[in-house]
């Protein structure tokens, strides 16, 4: 995406410092999504008591709403308290990154989202220290945050279950997606990852981490460091979260489609995962018609193979809760979420995955729709 980058325009100072860390803040109208003063000041925080080892850069990505003028208020109220810039027209996240991160002069960057909180940042500091020049960066452990209710404590057993799978990846030094809420890079492999990107927003993370494996390199988790993320409160709105992350999915098996195959005919982690994945996904879009199939012809059979399901995700949960590491430890009192947790994991899947299918047909036809008009 090089020739779709524009060159931000600092407000202020430009992040000219000896630091060898740059933490990257990308925000889009977020004065209309949270409460922008108490973030900034977060983040003001964050750049004082690490200025010695970081420079925070918050990224206004060609906001529309009052967030820039916000931010540019801000500053002329606490001058020199975090370096901003501004990148216009909006990059879709991706290109707001890239057109920092090209002008900086730092050694390793780390991302983070507007809403996201990160705690142990000198835990980090010490592994980008340690680490050895294959590896093009590092994620960290991901916790839902600041919430409460029945949707809440869902995602907080699943996020759990996601982490307890990172084992598999630790001889490898491999991860399906580096999140973009809490990870970090090297920023001269980070700048060629994003010359490679396609720029589309949905699976912008999941992109770049399969552009740098594509690339040879390798990536460690931190576990050690948190970040607190601030997750979909109602059921509609975690639906709606979770088409876009399967949207970015498919996206990025699409146009990565060769390294994808590659990796499943060698049979190592990530390659079998990806098979589980595709397996899942027919297995969950292809269970309602089933079932109703099965319905028609006898009920007792519908019964019997609904119970099967249902016990099958139950007892794979619970395994996991009661069997696994310190990861999953904070749940095996909270039956109600264990119990109830198959039958919602289906029913989100379910319905994510075949809009996001319906999506990415649709959005092949009007591209392809669009070439043509254009040839």
């Amino acid at each position: 995406m090089k020739n779709k980058i524009v060159k931000p325009e600092f407000i202020g100072d430009f992040p000219d410092t000896q630091n060898r860390i740059a933490l990257l803040v990308p925000q889009f109208n977020e004065d209309s999504n949270c409460n922008l003063e108490n973030r900034l000041k977060y983040f003001m925080n964050i750049a004082e008591t690490y200025k010695d080892y970081m420079d925070v850069v918050i990224i206004d990505d060609g906001s529309t709403d009052d967030s820039l003028e916000k931010i540019k208020l801000f500053l002329d109220q606490n001058p020199k308290s975090f370096f901003a810039a501004s990148v216009n027209p909006n990059g879709q996240k991706v290109g707001a990154l890239f057109s920092v991160s090209k002008v900086i002069s730092h050694d390793f960057v780390i991302l983070t989202d507007f809403d996201t909180d990160i705690v142990g940042f000198h835990e980090a500091f010490k592994v980008i220290n340690e680490m050895e020049s294959n590896v093009m960066g590092c994620y960290f452990k991901m916790i839902p945050f600041e919430g409460s209710g029945f949707v809440f404590n869902w995602q907080k057993l699943e996020y759990s279950l996601a982490r307890s799978l990172y084992f598999f990846h630790r001889k490898d030094l491999s991860v399906p997606v580096m999140p973009g809420a809490g990870s970090c890079f090297r920023r001269d492999i980070l700048n060629t990852i994003y010359s490679n990107h396609s720029g589309l927003r949905n699976g912008e993370d999941r992109e770049a981490t399969v552009i740098g494996l594509k690339l040879g390199y390798k990536v460690i988790y931190v576990d050690s460091v948190l970040t607190l993320t601030r997750p979909p409160l109602t059921l509609r709105k975690l639906i709606k979260q979770r088409v876009r992350w399967n949207l970015g999915y498919i996206e990025t098996l699409a146009k990565e489609s060769g390294y994808y195959n590659s990796q499943m005919l060698k049979l190592n982690i990530l390659g079998v995962r990806v098979i589980l994945d595709f397996i899942t996904v027919l297995f969950i879009i292809f269970l309602p018609l089933t079932l109703l199939i099965i319905a028609t012809i006898n009920i007792n059979y519908f019964l019997s193979m609904t119970l099967i399901i249902y016990l099958f995700g139950f007892f794979s949960c619970a395994s996991f809760v009661l069997f696994s590491s310190n990861e999953l430890s904070e749940h095996k009192k909270k039956l109600t979420t264990i119990l109830s947790f198959p039958i919602v994991k289906i029913l989100v899947d379910c319905i994510a995955w075949t809009r996001a299918i319906l999506s990415f047909l649709k959005n092949n036809r009007m591209a392809k729709a669009l070439n043509e008009s254009v040839l």
